[in-house]
């Protein structure tokens, strides 16, 4: 019951006696504020999942002003809840919040006025920015750490700054400051009750998605409300490419129902559940504007100021679809170049397309091997009868060093949202490499010389291939997929070698293969966290590894196919997190090919190269990098582990340089492989990045011998 977990903290009777009396030298109150944020940590545990659900009424008073803007105001959008439809905006709204736990949120904008009527992002910025648990270990998505996570007396210094007397209450302010400057951590004020140790109020400023942010929020005081927020205050300002947009918002909060976890089994049965379905959802499609003054003076708290009056009544509801008549140079700019170079989404009835743009520079890589990347994408998505989807998806990228171009066309019907059940045919071009017959040729043409692998230019074949793949989620975690796939190879022509491999390779360079292939698999994730998009089940996370398997049989005779060998490869990877934002992540992985028959191409699913990342995170610490493609089809057999060290406090953190207020996060990588051919090859690199791109340094060792070095440069935003 909540009366027993408001009392639970009096079983503290030792720390709570040295908070009793107030200090007055610097040492004794640092001490006290100490001892009071260990109680206060202590209870943030029961208190962040303490609420089943509730249902409130929001008053929300929004005012933007667009300081400064360049040509690259274009761009901002995409990092930045920017209306351009108006410079200095102000809007209010009234909103229903429906809460049920674990964290699931739907506002229902039911009324909104102002001299702009805003766009959705502008909507929605000041409900993610407030909707936060306080008693949450981080925020933001785990952008932030709060100082009441359980490893924040590392992280935070605190000082108890004065008491105050409030009618039978007696309030602790204490101060906390990051020990060390990081775009993790915040600084700012907690007010905390006597004897409950709950927070009644938070000033905390920082810094997130490119925005400075204040946020002063101040809580219910009596024992029904003291988790839920009463009013709260927010400044943002947003500098991004010379641009300066500022935002404040005010809110309160009126409470229609709030419900609780009746015991500790309930919510350790809720809370404990693999079913994580949350999300934030706006329910805006009939928002009405309400002009009424007289309305809108009923629901305010405070009354608008006579700025405030004056700016309301300018311009009063132009729509957001009028920027566009904007005469500036500068708009006129942004319009005609954002018709190149930004993404594009449409909406049609059940049909969603979007298009990364034509010049669009965040579709933009680069690799030591590959150079720059470029990467063209077109999705459509069309809702059908119960969340069904039919999705069609055409990629196209090229790379400047290889000179290669790769494309993929393709279509997937979800028949089964709830069980991930899908099938798809896809017709694309793979990685360029070269077959098992000409692989031995050149092994023992090597064995006698001081060359390998690097030194020689090898004649490769084209590849490409059709597929038709169905998978499909048995259990939960568990899931089966089969896939028959037919392959073409073509030889290049006008490719030399230094090495002179004999006429007998030179007659394996002129031919034709096919491949008829079947493939069988499945992987397995247990306790595998989920949520439910109506009736779309989407995966989340699992404290356990997920393991793969899968075989693969060519087949002679079928459609030219002269394949007749086995394919037999396994996996295993899991994220493993220590703390708050640490993680350790480990991939391992093996393969070989048997009863070879015929000549085949060693291509492994989970050894093979990556060229185009669609971000940071797309297997970048689990695939070698910088190593020479030759080597990907040396073998037929490998063994590979790759190991990701990932915090926001590695090197530059601890070092206060002044780009670490830019960096959000750190990684350490190792990796290693062995092959017959190639029996030591290890991998080291280190990176860092934010929310715009992400950059890493890697150095090859063969036989713990220095080879080579290069980078990998990826943007991470659309």
């Amino acid at each position: 019951m909540l009366v027993m977990v408001l009392a639970a903290s009096a079983q503290n009777s030792k720390v709570e006696s040295s908070v009793i009396t107030y200090g007055h030298s610097n040492r004794e109150t640092i001490h006290r504020a100490d001892s009071i944020m260990r109680l206060v940590i202590s209870n943030a545990s029961r208190y962040k999942a303490i609420l089943s659900g509730y249902e409130a009424n929001i008053y929300v008073k929004g005012h933007s002003e667009i300081l400064r803007e360049n040509v690259l105001m274009r761009f901002a959008h995409k990092i930045a809840p920017v209306d351009l439809s108006s410079k200095d905006m102000l809007f209010e709204m009234k909103s229903k919040m429906t809460y049920t736990a674990p964290n699931s949120y739907v506002q229902d904008i039911q009324a909104v006025n102002g001299n702009t009527i805003p766009n959705q992002k502008k909507q929605s910025e000041v409900f993610s920015f407030l909707n936060f648990n306080v008693y949450s270990p981080t925020i933001y998505d785990d952008e932030i750490i709060t100082p009441v996570a359980s490893n924040a007396r590392k992280l935070y210094k605190y000082n108890l700054i004065s008491i105050e007397e409030t009618g039978n209450l007696r309030i602790f302010r204490i101060r906390f400051v990051p020990k060390q400057p990081s775009q993790k951590l915040t600084s700012g004020d907690l007010y905390i009750v006597d004897k409950r140790w709950t927070i009644d109020k938070i000033e905390l400023s920082g810094r997130v998605y490119f925005a400075e942010f204040n946020i002063l929020i101040s809580f219910g005081r009596n024992a029904g409300q003291f988790v839920l927020p009463e009013k709260a205050d927010l400044f943002l300002r947003y500098n991004v490419l010379g641009n300066s947009v500022i935002s404040t918002y005010h809110s309160s909060y009126t409470y229609n129902r709030v419900e609780w976890f009746e015991d500790e089994f309930a919510k350790a049965k809720r809370t404990h559940s693999l079913d994580l379905t949350q999300y934030l959802r706006l329910e805006n499609d009939t928002v009405q504007i309400v002009t009424d003054s007289s309305w809108w003076n009923e629901e305010r708290d405070i009354p608008l100021t006579t700025d405030e009056k004056l700016l309301l009544n300018t311009h009063s509801h132009a729509s957001s679809q009028d920027s566009h008549s904007d005469t500036t140079g500068i708009r006129r700019y942004m319009h005609i170049t954002s018709q190149l170079t930004d993404a594009h989404r449409y909406n049609y009835n059940t049909t969603f397309i979007r298009y990364s743009g034509l010049l669009n520079p965040m579709q933009l890589g680069y690799s030591q091997h590959n150079g720059v990347t470029y990467k063209q994408r077109l999705r459509v998505n069309n809702n059908l009868k119960d969340d069904k989807q039919l999705r069609f998806l055409t990629e196209l990228g090229y790379m400047t060093r290889r000179k290669e171009l790769f494309f993929k066309v393709g279509g997937e019907w979800e028949y089964s949202p709830e069980h991930q059940g899908t099938i798809g045919l896809s017709y694309g071009k793979g990685n360029d490499s070269y077959s098992s017959a000409i692989a031995k040729q050149i092994n023992q043409a090597l064995k006698d010389t001081q060359l390998d692998y690097d030194d020689v230019n090898l004649k490769y074949f084209r590849h490409y291939y059709t597929e038709l793949k169905n998978d499909i989620e048995i259990f939960n975690g568990f899931h089966l997929f089969t896939t028959v796939s037919y392959h073409r190879r073509m030889p290049v022509k006008g490719k030399t070698s230094p090495v002179n491999p004999g006429e007998e390779v030179k007659d394996l360079l002129n031919k034709t293969y096919y491949d008829f292939t079947p493939t069988i698999g499945f992987s397995f994730t247990p306790r595998q966290y989920y949520r439910m998009d109506g009736r779309r089940k989407e995966y989340v996370y699992s404290h356990y590894p997920t393991i793969s398997f899968e075989f693969a049989r060519g087949i002679k005779g079928v459609m030219r196919s002269s394949g007749n060998f086995e394919r037999f490869e396994a996996d295993i990877h899991q994220s493993l997190t220590f703390g708050v934002l640490r993680k350790l992540n480990y991939h391992f992985s093996g393969g070989l090919f048997t009863r070879q028959k015929s000549t085949y191409f060693a291509d492994f699913d989970y050894f093979t190269r990556h060229n185009f990342p669609d971000s940071w995170n797309d297997k970048l610490g689990g695939v070698f990098n910088i190593l020479s493609r030759v080597w990907f089809n040396a073998s037929d057999k490998y063994l590979q582990a790759h190991f990701m060290y990932e915090s926001p406090f590695i090197l530059i953190q601890p070092l206060r340089l002044d780009a670490s207020k830019h960096i959000l996060s750190e990684r350490f990588y190792l990796s290693q492989l062995w092959t017959p051919v190639l029996p030591s090859y290890t991998e080291m690199g280190y990176g860092f990045g934010n929310y715009i791109f992400n950059i890493a340094l890697f150095a090859g060792f063969n036989k713990l011998k220095y080879q080579n070095v290069g980078v990998r440069f990826a943007f991470e935003f659309e």
